[in-house]
């Protein structure tokens, strides 16, 4: 027993967040299509921003391409799932392998995912050996070269065209599903020597070095769990979508998933969670906002959001710490010990007074 209750309270963190998210899963249906829907993709950017964790908040690196993954996975699993006849005439010119292929999602999740890491493993090659900011550059070029090749190869992609057909597999039970396997998948490689190393070179780099952490070594195989991960979650997106175009995994997505996970905080698995959560249910207030104020307020809200939490958080709000079970206990048995004594001090100030 003592056992057991170790490795449970060692997988705490991922499994309160679990059940946060298993919470959400039951009772956004009740509470009619529309929020369902929204349920659906917040559950999908927990996946997203946790696989960017993986990488930009273990490493200390942020960067700005791997939205790159997301599209080469989601492509990879439409090709794989569209039925062959409408890809005969939806796509006509695909190579003869791709144009008799139909496979379940769970086969098209390992296809996309492979692909997507295999083009970490290669693109890491060169840019794991970049210091922070010329990785992160790197990395939106990676990204501006996969979103032109996306919208100009017309006889794979379609082009800038919407590529349709794509079987809408994903349910609220398979985005959850995909959530709580990033988080398992995120945290074990954490704890694992080799997080544990890049997690030294995040804080500093030079020490880490010199006590034999190969630093450009950590990072590529950071990168290419990372980039399976997103890949993934590309195949669960796209078969959620149903129809989409290069466009819905560029410059929007970038820069609204790293603010998600700014807001969270970069360097926690429980901001990488919660951030999603908070970002979902502020934009759909600044949504219903918008019908009295106009359009915008949804983007300069959450821009102001983001400065703010920047300026007086900058860890973001998390601070960096997980959450655990023993903390919240803690705290509060110690906000009930400090209520008492202020109710022992009230009375003993009105016993005076009499």
């Amino acid at each position: 027993m003592s056992y057991l209750r170790h490795r449970v309270l060692a997988l705490e963190t991922p499994i309160l967040l679990s059940l946060i998210l298993l919470l959400v899963t039951f009772v956004a249906p009740s509470a009619g299509l529309s929020i369902e829907n929204r349920a659906i993709v917040m559950l999908i950017n927990v996946a997203l921003v946790v696989g960017l964790y993986s990488f930009a908040g273990l490493s200390g690196v942020l960067t700005f391409g791997h939205m790159s993954f997301m599209g080469i996975g989601a492509y990879a699993g439409a090709l794989v799932t569209i039925p062959v006849v409408a890809k005969g005439s939806l796509l006509p010119d695909l190579p003869g392998f791709l144009a008799n292929a139909e496979v379940s999602l769970p086969i098209a999740i390992l296809i996309g995912g492979g692909l997507a890491a295999l083009f970490a493993a290669i693109i890491s090659l060169p840019i794991a050996r970049l210091p922070g900011l010329a990785l992160s550059l790197a990395m939106f070029a990676v990204l501006i070269i996969c979103y032109q090749v996306e919208a100009n190869w017309d006889s794979l992609t379609r082009g800038r065209q919407a590529l349709l057909g794509v079987p809408t597999n994903t349910t609220i039970w398979v985005a959850l599903a995909t959530a709580i396997g990033a988080m398992f998948v995120v945290f074990a490689y954490q704890q694992s020597r080799f997080g544990l190393r890049l997690r030294a070179a995040r804080e500093d780099e030079y020490s880490a070095a010199a006590t034999g952490v190969n630093i450009v070594r950590e990072r590529r195989i950071s990168l290419v769990i990372s980039g399976a991960l997103i890949g993934v979650v590309g195949v669960v997106y796209a078969q959620y979508l149903g129809v989409f175009t290069p466009n819905d995994f560029y410059l929007d997505l970038t820069f609204m998933t790293i603010a998600m996970l700014v807001i969270g905080g970069t360097r926690s698995l429980t901001g990488a969670v919660i951030g999603p959560m908070l970002v979902a249910v502020l934009t759909y207030t600044l949504q219903q906002g918008e019908t009295v104020t106009g359009p915008g307020l949804q983007q300069v809200g959450l821009a102001i959001v983001m400065v703010l939490v920047l300026v007086f958080r900058p860890s973001g709000l998390t601070n960096g710490k997980e959450l655990k079970l023993s903390t919240v206990v803690t705290r509060f048995r110690q906000g009930r010990a400090d209520r008492n004594g202020r109710s022992s001090e009230t009375d003993k100030a009105m016993t005076a007074v009499e």
